[in-house]
């Protein structure tokens, strides 16, 4: 009995240590949150620049895409996982729990974006980034984005060896982090909106 007890523990220790994550995972799900992050800021760029009239534009397909591509990367590595041996939950790669639950709702929210350009058209400026559907994309990708700095903290905190290569996912998954924030907070930020350094034509008028 006690030989059939400690024969399992093998093989579950075997079966767990060669599950999909780690460092290297970390690097494959900042390149594509990096394509991603691409795709939202052409996309903002957009919104800002021309008249669209359609959800199915250029900036909409490298930003959707990259979601594709986020997705696939990390629910193929969860299956693969599942398919080793683990359970569903073991399956996630570590920091990467909340990142499914922000996949889950990103795909949700593009659906619903698509219908919500539809019945109500294209908005522009901040009436983009506030409407309703953009605010659940933005919530669920701040999720997502935050796996790779989740991730890269745990390891900070175990014994793992510590080099460069390891901790420098920390910083740039925190840049991708606050990339999210700078999206949705631009129309505040002074380098896109100058009205503290403008004066008006009757201020100019006053001072003449």
């Amino acid at each position: 009995m006690t030989t059939h007890v400690e024969n399992l523990g093998k093989v579950s220790r075997s079966s767990t240590t060669s599950l999909i994550g780690g460092i290297s995972f970390d690097w494959i799900m900042i390149a594509a949150l990096t394509w991603l992050m691409t795709g939202g800021y052409l996309d903002a760029w957009a919104h800002n620049h021309f008249a669209l009239d359609s959800f199915f534009t250029p900036w909409h397909g490298v930003l959707y895409s990259g979601f594709l591509v986020v997705a696939i990367v990390l629910v193929a590595t969860i299956v693969l996982n599942h398919a080793k041996g683990a359970t569903w939950q073991q399956a996630v790669p570590a920091g990467y729990e909340l990142s499914v639950l922000g996949v889950c709702g990103f795909a949700i929210g593009g659906v619903a974006d698509m219908f919500w350009h539809i019945l109500f058209g294209i908005e522009k400026n901040i009436d983009a980034q506030l409407s309703p559907t953009h605010l659940l994309l933005m919530i669920c990708w701040g999720l997502i984005a935050a796996g790779p700095f989740r991730a890269a903290w745990r390891r900070s905190m175990g014994p793992a060896q510590r080099n460069w290569l390891t901790q420098l996912t920390l910083p740039i998954s925190l840049l991708l982090l606050l990339s999210v924030f700078s999206l949705i907070t631009q129309t505040a930020h002074p380098f896109t909106s100058l009205a503290p350094a403008t004066i008006s034509k009757s201020q100019e008028t006053e001072q003449s």
